[in-house]
């Protein structure tokens, strides 16, 4: 993996968070998603908007096997 570089698993985990986010919140799903090197970015056709989402590097300890201790 390049250093810095977010893994598949990371941008599809992202975007599925993200949609959960706006449906549970009424909104509309974006148009398209793209997945850039550390990010993901959404966009909105009707309203000509794009939603950027930086995925940072996980921190020591942080996971599922962490999360269930």
């Amino acid at each position: 993996m390049v250093l810095g570089m977010a893994t598949l698993a990371q941008k599809i985990e992202t975007e599925n968070r993200m949609r959960e986010l706006l449906e549970d919140s009424g909104l509309p799903q974006p148009d398209h998603v793209e997945y850039g090197y550390t990010c993901i970015r959404l966009f909105f056709n009707q309203t000509k908007q794009v939603v950027v989402i930086d995925i940072d590097e996980p921190e020591e300890g942080d996971g599922p096997a962490d999360a269930a201790a």
